[in-house]
């Protein structure tokens, strides 16, 4: 009888589980200088995540940690502005269809610092992407603190909702997003 308690609920918490669908996703400026960037600071925008309770220091803490990691410091005068925010309503997004990051970085970032025009290479197009996100969706934008674009966006949806939201929850939704940005600051190059 106890074998069969546990199976039951296995069977029910799995299937709560794969219910939760959700998508991380990213894209970037092919003018983001990321072989410069080496320091980070967070924008000021107020209150941006008056969400279901969510606690916008939490978010902080864990993106700084995260950049911290990959040997980003703190600056009044950073390279990258950090800016976050919790959407509660659900959204159409467009997102682009682009190489992986790490990928343009080695191959064609260089090259495109020097090139007034991104039409000579080819490989830097924007192929739209649509997507439904949810409400509680998570995006976090990298702004170049001197061109004063967005140079890299990450998104996570459907990662929490009304009935549940965790601290791991935020930890896992910002975690999952900054997966995508895995380029080591320029002094650890």
């Amino acid at each position: 009888m106890k074998n069969l308690l546990i199976i039951t609920s296995f069977i029910l918490l799995s299937g709560c589980m794969a219910e939760r669908e959700f998508i991380v996703e990213y894209d970037y400026s092919y003018r983001g200088k990321f072989k410069r960037y080496d320091t980070f600071n967070f924008l000021n925008l107020g209150d941006t995540v008056n969400y279901n309770g969510l606690s916008d220091s939490m978010i902080k803490r864990e993106i700084e940690r995260r950049m911290i990691s990959q040997g980003y410091k703190k600056s009044d005068k950073p390279s990258i502005y950090i800016a976050y925010k919790v959407f509660s309503n659900d959204m159409s997004f467009k997102g682009y269809e682009q190489l992986e990051l790490e990928s343009w970085d080695a191959l064609y970032a260089e090259r495109a610092e020097n090139e007034s025009n991104l039409e000579y290479i080819r490989e830097a197009k924007y192929t739209n992407k649509a997507y439904e996100l949810k409400k509680g969706t998570l995006l976090i934008d990298f702004v170049d603190r001197k061109s004063n674009g967005v140079i890299w966006q990450g998104y996570a949806s459907g990662l929490f909702d009304d009935r549940t939201y965790f601290s791991k929850d935020v930890r896992y939704s910002v975690r999952s997003i900054l997966n995508q940005y895995r380029l080591l600051a320029a002094s650890y190059q």
